[in-house]
Parts: structure tokens; sequence; C-alpha cells
């Protein structure tokens, strides 16, 4: 216990622990350390949860909370019941009860403890002045136990891999919003290195390190142990085989019919296969949107790799699109016939976008667009091009470097 929270003997946050800069979430959950819920960050590997706990420990210490008040623990390195490292902390730390002071409770890598929503709740419901920060590293069963167990008590943050605009923030690089063509070519410059480096850890790596660390301490821990120990599979050949399958396919339309006959395996197995690979944030699939805005279909879904960053093609189009599906958080796509828009965002408003990369964007580039602005009565549609800027029968073309920086949705 005493070896992950160095502040109690030193006052402060080892600087080894924080990075130049923080992700741009951290500004929110800030916010929530004023708040009684519990703060759950969820997200893919290696994005950066832990580091974001050292930042809020920091922030805190520095706004002049005791550093006794304050218990880091990691579940990820320990095996340790929560009762009895309550305990522990309290006889040997805090030196009183956790319901008679303000006490900051940081547990990373909570899924790993058993049972761990209902221990949490009890543990918050029986001290007011508790406040608990945890985080998973992977969705898995974390979403389904937390809403069961801690309904009305917790606030969800995804930790997704960086955007574009957080790989230049982290990497200290200014953005000159006024001078367009030395913004332009900044970004061509850098949004290919982007592509292969959209974690924290290797934004300055070469492109070989940056790969092999995707490999080993992404992918292959989530094939070969976070969903294993999760629900217990024994065939990680196929799991492994199905996401490799995406990330050399990205917008590969998975019909579950055919994958099973293709790789001799149960309908209901490949189903399975694919739903844990997306609750683990390596890959996501789309929903095609049928009929009407309220209607999806679970069919043919597409599937990308949840960031470019995983994606094993060099095709520079398939990688763009991949890059706008993870900056959009995609869901949906839609396809009828014959026509086909890449993306459909479904918030407050319906906005179709469809990637085109390539430098000059013509009118039979953009029949699917149409056709779907025609069909629901839009006024807007989105095609994102290589450098081109313009309109088209009222469509917006707009630069592939203007889009992930500026985006207007």
């Amino acid at each position: 216990m005493f070896e992950f929270n160095p502040w109690w003997e030193t006052g402060e946050v080892p600087k080894e622990f924080l990075p130049r800069r923080g992700r741009f979430i951290l500004s929110s959950l800030k916010e929530g350390m004023k708040k009684k819920y519990i703060d759950l960050i969820i997200g893919l590997r290696r994005t950066g949860k832990t580091t974001l706990m050292y930042q809020l420990i920091d922030w805190l210490l520095k706004k002049g909370v005791k550093p006794n008040q304050i218990l880091y623990f990691s579940f990820d390195e320990r095996k340790k019941e929560l009762k009895e490292l309550v305990s522990e902390y309290e006889k040997r730390v805090l030196r009183g009860r956790l319901r008679e002071k303000k006490v900051f409770l940081f547990l990373d890598e909570v899924h790993k403890l058993e049972d761990w929503a209902d221990k949490i709740k009890i543990l918050f419901d029986l001290n007011p002045k508790l406040k608990i920060v945890a985080s998973g590293s992977a969705s898995l069963n974390l979403m389904k136990s937390a809403r069961e167990s801690l309904a009305g008590r917790c606030v969800f943050h995804q930790l997704n891999p960086l955007s574009f605009k957080e790989f230049l923030w982290l990497k200290s690089e200014k953005i000159p919003k006024k001078k367009v063509e030395v913004l332009r070519r900044k970004a061509e410059i850098e949004i290919f290195d982007f592509l292969s480096k959209g974690f924290p850890e290797i934004i300055d790596a070469n492109e070989k390190e940056a790969r092999r660390y995707i490999k080993e301490l992404i992918i292959e821990r989530i094939i070969f142990r976070d969903i294993p120990e999760s629900f217990r599979i024994k065939d990680l050949d196929l799991l492994k085989l199905l996401a490799e399958y995406i990330f050399s396919n990205p917008g590969v339309i998975l019909n579950i019919d055919s994958l099973s006959r293709d790789l001799g395996r149960s309908k209901k197995t490949i189903a399975n296969m694919l739903e844990y690979l997306e609750l683990s944030f390596l890959i996501r699939r789309l929903s095609n949107l049928r009929g009407s805005f309220l209607a999806t279909s679970r069919k043919n879904r597409k599937g990308y790799p949840f960031h470019p960053s995983l994606s094993l093609t060099r095709d520079e189009p398939k990688l763009v699109e991949c890059l706008i599906g993870s900056e959009l958080n995609a869901k949906y796509y839609w396809k009828e016939r014959n026509k086909e828009v890449d993306f459909v965002i479904k918030d407050r408003t319906i906005l179709p976008i469809e990637v085109k990369y390539k430098s000059r964007v013509e009118r039979r580039d953009i029949k699917s667009i149409v056709k779907f602005c025609k069909k629901f009565k839009l006024k807007r549609g989105i095609v994102i091009s290589k450098d081109e800027e313009k309109k088209i029968d009222g469509i917006e073309v707009v630069p592939l470097y203007k889009f992930v920086l500026f985006k207007n949705l």
C-alpha cells in the first residue's frame, strides 16, 4: 500500500508520474472532485487512466488536501480485498475512520476486484464524506456491473485513444488558426504520423517502436489476458483471427453467417467473439440505419479498428476512413441497395458524413449522401476530401485537416 502512495512521505506526486500536459478530459474530472458521485473512467489499455489519476492527486495536493487523505491502489498490481485495504489504511495512515474525514479514494483497474461494484456501493453508502474515482481498462463487465449496482451513484467517463487535436496538444504543437497555409502544411505532416501513434506514451516514438508497443502492450494483452480472464474463453486463435481481419479491413461488413461458414465456427461463437472485441475497445461496430432514424439493424454491421493506430492496413483512404470513425466515435452508417454513407451522426440533429480522400471531389462522388439527405429531408451533409473545400448541391466538401481540427457538427 505504501509503495503506491509516495506522497504520504514526500507530500507530492513524483515528477516522472506526471506528463507535460493532460488529456482534454482532465478538466471535467477535476470538476467531479467537488461532487459526491463515483467517477468511473473506462477505456482501452494504455490510454492514460492511471496518469489521469496521478494528475488528479497532484491537483488535490496543490489545492491543500492532506497527503494522508488520498489513497491510491491498483488491482492490476496486487490482489487485495477492499475491506482489508480500507481497514489497513484507516489504522496505519488515516488514523481515523473514513466517515469522519474527507478522503479521496482512487481504485485503478477495479474490475479485477471480484464483485467490485457491490463492494464499492457498500463503502460509498456507509461513508458520506468519501470521494471515489475508479478505472477499468475495458468495459467488459464493467458497465453492466456499474449500472446494476451503482445506479444513481456513478458517472462514466470514457477515455479513448488520442484525437488528432490532442496528439498535437500533447506534443506541445501550436495550432495557428489564422495562418491557414501554415496550418494545412503542419497538419499534413503530422496527421499520418499520428495514425500509428494514438497513445500518449508513444507520441514521440518511431514507427517501429510504436507498432511493437501497440502489438505487445495493447492488442496481445487484451486478447491473451484481459478477455480470457473476464470470459474464460479458450479459442484465442479465433479471437485473434477476427481482430486481425477487422484491423486489416477497416469498414468491412461483418456478416455472421458468412464468417461462421468460412471459419467453421457456430454463429453464436462468432457473435460472442465480436462482442468481446468490441467491449474491450479493440474494435467498433456500426449499425445500419434502416427505414427511420429510430430503427437500426444489428445484422451486417460494419467493423473498424477502434482507433487507426490498431489498423494493419497501409491503404491511405481506408486509414482516413478509420480516423474519421474514431474522431466521431461513430455508431451508425447507412446502406440501401447500392448506395452507402460511411457515417451517420445521431445526436441533436442527423448528419451524414462521407469520406472521399481524393484531391478533387466530383458530383458523382456525392450521389449516396445526396440521396440520404433527400430521403430524410436533411439540409446538411459533409464530404471529407484530401485538400479541397467547396459546396456541391448543398453538400459541404471539407479538407481532412480542417475537419479533424475544427469540426463543427
